[in-house]
């Protein structure tokens, strides 16, 4: 017996809902979601304090910083303090950009994230 695959459920005027647009892949990542929202709510961070912030090793966090930078959400800065070398990592503007359009976008596909919504 051959069966027809199940169609989607209807939406609210009985047509097939459209799934939402996919979430941005730059920052929806796991680890480089939690980077961008530390780094949109503190600023500027150092490279071990995010490590231990996130709990993410060296290499997992190298990765992920470096394709954020790639990607132009963030800025990767190498300085000395003292003699001992530190890496910065901040949002560029692009970053905000990318990260306020993420949000917006969750905000359509999970309902009651904005303000008013019930």
């Amino acid at each position: 017996m051959r069966r027809d695959p199940p169609s989607p459920p209807p939406g609210g005027d009985g047509q097939p809902t459209v799934p939402p647009t996919p979430l941005a892949p730059l920052i929806h990542g796991r680890a480089r979601l939690l980077v961008m929202s530390h780094l949109m709510r503190s600023g500027a961070t150092a490279f071990t304090e995010l490590r231990a912030l996130l709990g993410l090793t060296d290499g997992t966090l190298s990765v992920h910083l470096a394709t954020l930078e790639q990607g132009g959400a963030v800025e990767i800065i190498k300085e000395f303090v003292g003699k001992k070398p530190r890496t910065v990592v901040r949002v560029t503007p692009r970053g905000r950009e990318l990260f306020a359009g993420y949000v917006e976008d969750l905000k359509q596909i999970v309902p009651g994230l904005s303000p008013g919504d019930a």
